[in-house]
């Protein structure tokens, strides 16, 4: 039970940015006094700083293909929303989709999106930066992103092995 009112520190290059769950009573009361993030805002998720020894492409490549993985089979995780991954020159986007209810029948939109890229941080060193916009941004609004979140970290850990042999 002390290993989920850590402060999530789950090794010493990677870390996440999530809450351990609260009961439903407490996330109603945390919300009403929370405001929410505009649908332009974005919201840090998460943080792993890379190793020198990285080959960056290899890393990105395997963190989409985890990504894209994670939403080509119902039989891997059970997800609320339907996601659609596209590939980004230094990482991914993880869009939730939602029916539109303005456009034609089957037609669906973003409500919210995770994305992660390797950016520049503190001079020469490279991280992977998890960020949620839309309503992946809002704490608890979609419950697909916890469960993402949880199963990214030893996504970049094998992506991060792979990537130094």
């Amino acid at each position: 039970m002390a290993a989920s009112a850590a402060s999530h520190a789950l090794s010493a290059r990677v870390t996440l940015a999530t809450a351990p769950r609260a009961s439903a009573r407490r996330v109603a009361a945390r919300r009403a006094l929370t405001p929410r993030a505009s649908a332009n805002s974005a919201a840090q998720l998460g943080t792993a700083k890379l190793p020198k020894t990285v080959a960056e492409a290899v890393f990105v490549r395997s963190m989409f293909q985890w990504a894209n993985g994670l939403t080509t089979s119902g039989q891997n995780l059970p997800f609320a929303l339907p996601q659609r991954v596209d590939a980004l020159e230094t990482g991914f986007s993880m869009a939730f989709l939602q029916s539109d209810p303005n456009g034609e029948p089957g037609t669906f939109v973003s409500v919210g999106e995770i994305v992660a890229s390797v950016e520049d941080v503190d001079g020469d060193a490279r991280a992977l930066i998890v960020r949620g916009t839309g309503k992946a941004a809002e704490k608890g609004v979609l419950v697909d992103v916890p469960m993402v979140m949880n199963t990214m970290v030893p996504a970049i850990k094998n992506a991060i092995a792979m990537s130094s042999q």
